[in-house]
């Protein structure tokens, strides 16, 4: 099955005309038909059928669609990676983080330590971590760094980053900032917005348990500057990494949190399979708190 078939496979499934497909691919409506008869035949089931002068794809069809056009998404990425990787002979590297590690990347020198490394050319994607996980497996990322270390996997490496506190964060002059020391009690009076990261919300929402009632959560956000707006803005205090702190705009100050509560983590996931193990080395050392 080569990649023209695959290719006309999904532009029938969009176009649902011979012509359309044909008039996409810069090609005669012959040779469409001829495609299409010969996937059939090498496949031994009817791909597509004809209902009022329109195409549409069988079951069988509709079945290979997500195939064909995960391989036409991987193809048309490889030729992208070649083409760049030819004219910059430098190595594409696919870097997805969670909001708060690509917060924690740009708050650090890390950003200027992966810039040092002049073979790579860098693209970020911002992603939770599950999604994340799946971009690396399906190869479509080529790291990862999040809050969250994966299950065992023979597929995955994973590489401890860093280990931060988590520190109060309170409007400028709020009148808990002039306290030597916070209780849980000082805090129970306040409202709080939270990040919805998992690998953070879970380490909070333990260190919350002692004000019990206490500290109502008014909103959760995906966004660590979303959050330090809103403690700005007076919507209520937050709790977040230390790597992700000092505001740049100085709207907001933190403080030590009472109780101690567990230290997030910083982690780095990639593939067991990536091509250049030594490079891969090379950029999560520099990555490294």
């Amino acid at each position: 099955m080569s990649l023209l078939k695959l290719k006309i496979l999904a532009l029938m499934d969009r176009y649902k005309q011979v012509t359309a497909v044909a008039d996409a691919l810069r090609m005669k409506q012959p040779t469409i038909s001829f495609h299409m008869k010969k996937m059939e035949a090498e496949w031994g089931v009817k791909l597509f059928e004809g209902k009022s002068g329109r195409i549409y794809l069988t079951n069988a069809g509709k079945m290979l669609l997500p195939y064909a056009e995960e391989i036409g998404f991987l193809y048309a990425e490889a030729e992208e990676k070649i083409a760049e990787l030819r004219d910059s002979e430098r190595t594409i590297l696919r870097l997805g983080c969670t909001d708060a590690a690509m917060t924690c990347l740009a708050r650090s020198n890390g950003l200027s330590k992966l810039g040092q490394l002049n073979e790579i050319q860098m693209t970020f994607l911002k992603q939770d971590a599950l999604s994340l996980y799946r971009s690396l497996q399906s190869k479509r990322l080529d790291l990862a760094l999040c809050g969250e270390q994966p299950a065992d996997s023979d597929d995955l490496r994973s590489a401890k980053l860093g280990v931060f506190p988590l520190r109060l964060v309170l409007p400028v002059n709020h009148p808990l900032s002039l306290k030597q020391t916070i209780s849980f009690r000082d805090l129970a009076a306040y409202p709080f917005v939270l990040h919805s990261e998992p690998s953070v919300n879970e380490i909070v929402a333990s260190w919350k348990e002692p004000m019990q009632a206490g500290a109502t959560v008014t909103a959760r956000m995906d966004s660590v500057e979303m959050l330090i707006q809103s403690v700005f803005s007076g919507l209520g205090l937050s709790v977040l990494p230390s790597c992700v702190l000092p505001d740049p705009a100085n709207r907001v100050t933190s403080a030590e949190m009472p109780g101690h509560p567990e230290q997030w983590t910083l982690y780095a996931v990639w593939r067991a399979d990536f091509w250049n193990a030594r490079l891969m080395d090379r950029i999560v050392d520099s990555i490294t708190f």
